[in-house]
Parts: structure tokens; C-alpha cells; sequence
């Protein structure tokens, strides 16, 4: 075989091996890929559904880790923990969109719906061409709220925006994050100019801090914090459309003799059935969806899904 036929040889082996990676098109300057091809989602949900059921089945959370990843996997491995707490999925995509990425990690959102008033917004994610695609973000649409319209480009892809990218709008995604992470952890004050006085995670937040406030004989604190932002689309107006992961502390001292105490049935008895007694912290993980108007204007949450992710007691 000559030098030049086994140039060529490697030369196309490469290329196979590039196309066969990733789907992509050339654009003026840069090589872009749907992170899925659309026909393609409906596999990926029979796929988690089929996971999810065999872990309902055995009673244990353990199968998830292939299907699901970071909070979403915390939340649903605590709620594990409470015997017949947790049921079989029925969610299905109603709606996609998908963005084009011009390397790894990709990733595309779904409308969900299960047959009744349930509506998740989902994000499934792949590090890599041969990691599988796993439920990363699943806020469920809040009552009376309405999913903003999404920017799509002339070939109906969606529009991913960058985290720090705060062009037509009032802030960058990942600073209304840290503006609302900020306004959480003000708790009770009034939130700042940034998040709208009636945002409804915020108002169902105030609710529970006052209740574990109120508790006799105990001194309570709360702290917040939010992973960087990954996932934000561009809306039809010029907003964006924000996934946020958040993380919660309710810290508690317990005057001497006194335990605080959580009912059956509920992830905080599962995981600490004797309570609080002395000091101790329950931790939370809350995913929230988060809309960034353009121009000026308030954030506003219109979906949520979180949960108790592990108790500690001294």
C-alpha cells in the first residue's frame, strides 16, 4: 500500500469517525448539531420510563442513576425512602425543543404531560456520544402560569443562550439566578426590584420559613445557595427562559430536652425518624424555571420541583 492510499484511508477513517459522533451541518463558520434529532425523544422516554418503573418495582432508587442525574436523582433517591411514597411515570413529550450545539455536552427541553393537569418542563442532557441521555432538570409548570413562546431559527431548531449573555434583556441569566437566590435569602423581607413581589415559589418559600420560625423552643436559620447556571432558552419576545437548581438549608437548634419531630409518611421521618434533637440541618434541592423578560422587568418563577435531600442531626 502506497504513502498516498494510506493517507487517504486515514483521512476518511477520521472523517467517519467525526460523522458518525455527531449529526452536524456546516454553517458560514462553524459546524453545528441538533443535540437530537426530534423522532429520536420519544425512545428517550420509553427508555426513562422503563428505568423508573423497575425501580418502582424493586422499591429502591438504585436503577435511576441511569436515567437521571444531578437533583433530580437526589430528590427522587430521598423520596425512595418512603415505603409507597413513590409511583410509576407516565410522562411523555408533548412538545420539544431542541437546540444546535457545535460540541458536548448537548442537551434539549420537553413539554411533558401524563394524561391529566401534570406538565413538567424537562431537560435531558449527554456529556458525551456515549453517555446516555439523562433527566437533568423536571420543573412542573405552577398553577394558573403559561409557558412562554420560544425563539426557533429557520430550520426550527431552539435557541440556546449563553449563561452570562445578557443582550435585550435587563440582566444575564445567571445573574437573575443570583438575584433571586439573593431575594430567597432575605427571607421574610420583601424581595428586591429584580424578583416580582408575587412570585409564587418565593410566596410558598415565605410560607415554610414562617412555620419552621414559629416552632417553640427552637432557633431557626436559613441558608441558599444556586449551582451555575446550564440551561437557558431564548423566548419569542427577546427573554429567556431559565432552569435554576437551588440549594437549601433549614438549620435548627433545639433547646435541651425538646426534638423536632416530622410526621410518617413524609422524606424528613424516612430519613431521621427520631427528629432534631440538639441542632441539625434539613437540606433541599428546588429546580425552578425561571423567566427573564426583555427590555426591563421582574423575574418570575412559573415552575418548581424539589424536595428534601438528606437530613443531618447532632
Amino acid at each position: 500500500m502506497t504513502r498516498a492510499v494510506r493517507l487517504a484511508l486515514a483521512v476518511a477513517t477520521c472523517l467517519a469517525l467525526l460523522a458518525c459522533a455527531v449529526p452536524h451541518q456546516q454553517g458560514d463558520t462553524a459546524v453545528t448539531k441538533l443535540a437530537i434529532e426530534e423522532g429520536d425523544v420519544d425512545a428517550v422516554y420509553a427508555r426513562y420510563r422503563e428505568v423508573y418503573e423497575a425501580a418502582v418495582d424493586i422499591g429502591s432508587a438504585q436503577p435511576l442513576s441511569v436515567v437521571e442525574s444531578g437533583s433530580v436523582l437526589a430528590i427522587d433517591t430521598a423520596a425512595f425512602q418512603v415505603e409507597g411514597g413513590v409511583t410509576s411515570t407516565v410522562l411523555r413529550a408533548e412538545q420539544v425543543a431542541i437546540p444546535r450545539f457545535g460540541s458536548y455536552p448537548l442537551w434539549f427541553v420537553a413539554v411533558a404531560g401524563s394524561g391529566s393537569d401534570e406538565r413538567r418542563v424537562q431537560v435531558f442532557a449527554r456529556g458525551s456520544a456515549v453517555d446516555p441521555w439523562t433527566l437533568s432538570e423536571s420543573p412542573a409548570i405552577v398553577a394558573e402560569a403559561s409557558l412562554p413562546e420560544l425563539r426557533v431559527t429557520d430550520d426550527a431548531s431552539a435557541v440556546a443562550v449563553a449563561p452570562d449573555d445578557d443582550r435585550g434583556m435587563p440582566f444575564s441569566p445567571q445573574a437573575a439566578v443570583d438575584a433571586y437566590v439573593a431575594a430567597l435569602g432575605s427571607l421574610p423581607e420583601s424581595p428586591s426590584d429584580v424578583v416580582a413581589a408575587d412570585d409564587p415559589f418565593r410566596q410558598q418559600m415565605v410560607e415554610s420559613y414562617q412555620q419552621s420560625a414559629e416552632l417553640p423552643d427552637v432557633q431557626f436559620s436559613q441558608s441558599w445557595t444556586a449551582e451555575p447556571v446550564q440551561y437557558v432558552l431564548r423566548t419569542a419576545d427577546g427573554g429567556a427562559l431559565v432552569f435554576a437548581t437551588l440549594h437549601r438549608a433549614d438549620a435548627f437548634q433545639v433547646t435541651q430536652g425538646r426534638t423536632v419531630a416530622y410526621a410518617a409518611g413524609t422524606v424528613q421521618n424516612a430519613l431521621a425518624p427520631e427528629g432534631i434533637v440538639g441542632s441539625g440541618v434539613v437540606r433541599f434541592d428546588h429546580q425552578v424555571l425561571l423567566v427573564v423578560p426583555p427590555g426591563s422587568g421582574e423575574v418570575r418563577a412559573i415552575g418548581q420541583f424539589g424536595g428534601v435531600v438528606a437530613v443531618e442531626s447532632s
